[in-house]
């Protein structure tokens, strides 16, 4: 499972430096910086997850809740972000988003995208923490 969670973070990490390449292409460049900063800060978290992994005390259904939260929300918050960026969405990040508006629907999609995601990292860092108050010093 931290093998997983250290792919996964990987991954991320290279997407959001792809992503630098696309920022002054982009319908917001300044959500596209914050994109990029997200999804490095985002990637990490996931490294550090995977790397503190064997210090956690938890079932195999809470280990396997915590990885897929915690992948799915992370990843959901890039993925409404980079949306941003590239329609001009600026709801559910104004000030990033300043000066731009998408469609009712692209700004729905991506408020809805960021409020999953941000639930979804939350569990996932509860769960963490829980398994780490539970492990021996």
């Amino acid at each position: 499972m931290p093998q997983q969670l250290l792919i996964a973070g990987t991954v991320l990490f290279l997407l959001s430096l792809l992503v630098a390449f696309a920022i002054p292409v982009l319908a917001n460049p300044r959500m596209g910086v914050a994109v990029h900063v997200a999804g490095l800060q985002s990637g990490m978290t996931l490294w550090a997850m995977g790397l503190m992994w064997q210090h956690l005390v938890l079932s195999e259904v809470a280990q396997r809740t915590a990885q897929f939260t915690a992948t799915a929300g992370l990843y959901a918050i890039f993925a409404s972000i980079l949306l941003a960026a590239v329609w001009g969405a600026s709801r559910a990040l104004p000030i990033a988003g300043a000066g731009h508006q998408a469609s009712r629907l692209r700004e729905m999609a991506v408020t809805a995208l960021i409020a999953g995601g941000s639930v979804a990292i939350t569990v996932a860092v509860l769960i963490v923490l829980w398994g780490l108050c539970a492990s021996k010093p």
